[in-house]
């Protein structure tokens, strides 16, 4: 098996000094990573890019006969969530229906409750050995009260907050402009470890504002190992509430009544169905944790196009087709995966390899080469090593990419810049400079490297891309340069449709590039994301 080394320097060579941009290939303190099945069997991979963040990476394979694609990246803070269901009532509150999942929806996904009577309240036991802050997840409201908060009966331990306006207790207010429009959190609580009863309560009137609160759940610090931070599987012959979350598949779930689940689990991808007893509508995440995406559906392992007496082929990944699979092997940890069937559908460890054979052929299916393709998953860092051997006719290379880096400038569904800047050894690149124009590509001559900086969720995000050739007797590649597309799209950093770009690391071996029987390509491309 080859490429299971992540170190930086990997299949480099000895270098003098420290490579070039390296402060975008640091780790992000990350411990873990996780496997789950995913929609049309597909995966979902997830690796920790720093402290309670993940990056949620979906591989498609709508086709068992062909290979997986990586086809976007989503950053989630990681939050144990304690939905509605798990909460002990007392007084008088109204149950809310759930409708769909998204930054821009109300209580969507898990079930909400609202109250406005000064006597309801709503409490839940958090749990955790790790250090942990505490959050309440609400929906704005025009007529929106104060909502007061005590830990184990007190206020003592209720540190993010205040009293805002001489309340006599802590509390905040819940008051929003757009009543019902945009799903919040307040965190209310910090450094806690242990068990501890979060209460929740009206904490009267506020001005603006009025006297109502609507809850949709209580959240703790979380990382991949915590049971909390997806919804739980479904399971048979189990009581639901409206509005409850689960998954199968990779699909999520909620319930549409009151009910018991039925024997055969759901599995369909879009709209209301029933498992056999109970309705529930399907949503292609869940409502928690909330996601921004970094980069769009685009495959990112390599791509080329090659002639052959010719005919042109374009390959790589569903993208362009091309590869037949001939046999996969996904491991955790050194050992066989297998689909989680309890729990929240997380497998958890340290290390993930994904090995691909396959056959790289003509348009028209004659062979061109095998190919074995290593996918390595540490915390914070996806690394694909490629070995090919020729095995067709002389093909002669168009272009190769072998190494490509898509990213989002705008992110439409937060309404948020997420990534700002791409940066090569001698050059950076304020991708905001081209705001509604679709221009040249922008070259970096004899770049292999690259390095994003952004922001999510407040935080700073730190992306490093590089793509090589791999050290071998007869290796065909050998020199590399990179180039961007600064704005596929025209779009501007506005509305709900993503500003989309996109960063090559392409083979050039200046004269040109072919390859035929008895020569071999072997390559590599790393992505390093960090968020701190």
């Amino acid at each position: 098996m080859i490429g299971l080394e992540l170190s930086p320097g990997h299949n480099l060579g000895a270098r003098a000094g420290a490579l070039p941009l390296a402060a975008f290939f640091r780790a992000g303190g990350g411990r873990h990573v996780a496997l789950a099945a995913g929609q049309d069997d597909g995966l979902t991979l997830w690796t920790e890019v720093g402290q309670n963040h993940a990056a949620c990476l979906r591989l498609d394979n709508n086709d068992p006969s062909t290979r997986y694609s990586w086809r976007e990246t989503l950053i989630a803070e990681l939050r144990n969530i304690y939905a509605v269901g798990e909460m002990a009532l007392t007084g008088s509150w109204s149950q809310l229906q759930s409708s769909g999942s998204g930054l821009a929806g109300s209580y969507t996904g898990n079930r909400a409750i609202s109250t406005s009577s000064l006597t309801a309240k709503a409490a839940v036991t958090v749990d955790r050995v790790a250090p942990y802050d505490v959050w309440v997840h609400y929906t704005g409201r025009t007529n929106g009260a104060y909502l007061r908060v005590d830990i184990d009966g007190a206020q003592t331990l209720v540190n993010e907050i205040g009293d805002p306006d001489g309340l006599g207790f802590k509390a905040f207010p819940t008051y929003h402009a757009n009543d019902l429009t945009r799903r919040q959190s307040v965190k209310v609580a910090s450094g806690l470890t242990g068990s501890h009863l979060v209460e929740v309560s009206v904490g009267g009137v506020a001005s603006p504002g009025g006297n109502a609160i609507m809850l949709e759940a209580i959240a703790i610090s979380g990382d991949l190992s915590d049971p909390r931070v997806l919804p739980p599987l479904w399971t048979p012959n189990t009581s639901y509430g409206m509005g409850d979350e689960v998954q199968w598949g990779g699909v999520f779930y909620a319930a549409r009544a009151n009910g018991v689940s039925g024997t055969v689990p759901p599995t369909h991808g879009g709209g209301i169905a029933s498992d056999g007893a109970l309705d529930w509508r399907a949503d292609n995440r869940p409502t928690y944790p909330q996601f921004v995406a970094i980069d769009y559906a685009s495959e990112r392992k390599y791509a080329l196009r090659f002639d052959v007496d010719g005919a042109f082929t374009e390959l790589g990944g569903q993208t362009h087709g091309n590869e037949a699979l001939v046999a996969r092997n996904v491991m955790l940890d050194g050992a066989a995966w297998t689909p989680a069937t309890t729990g929240n559908g997380l497998s958890v460890g340290a290390q993930l390899t994904l090995t691909e054979d396959l056959n790289w052929q003509t348009q028209a299916g004659a062979p061109l080469g095998n190919c074995q393709l290593v996918r390595s998953i540490a915390p914070g860092s996806v690394r694909h090593d490629v070995a090919v051997t020729a095995t067709g006719p002389q093909a002669d290379v168009a272009w190769f990419y072998a190494g490509m880096l898509p990213m989002v400038h705008w992110d439409g569904e937060s309404a948020t810049t997420v990534v700002a800047t791409l940066d090569a050894p001698d050059a950076t690149v304020t991708l905001a400079d081209h705001a509604g124009v679709n221009p040249p590509n922008i070259d970096f001559a004899g770049a292999s490297r690259l390095g994003l900086t952004g922001s999510v969720m407040g935080r700073g995000l730190f992306y490093g891309h590089e793509a090589g050739a791999v050290p071998g007797a007869g290796n065909v590649l050998d020199q590399f340069n990179a180039f961007l597309r600064p704005n596929l799209n025209a779009r501007t950093a506005s509305g709900g449709l993503d500003w989309a770009a996109k960063a090559y690391v392409q083979a050039d071996n200046g004269a040109g590039l072919s390859f035929g029987s008895g020569d071999v390509i072997r390559f590599f491309n790393r992505h390093v994301m960090m968020v701190g």
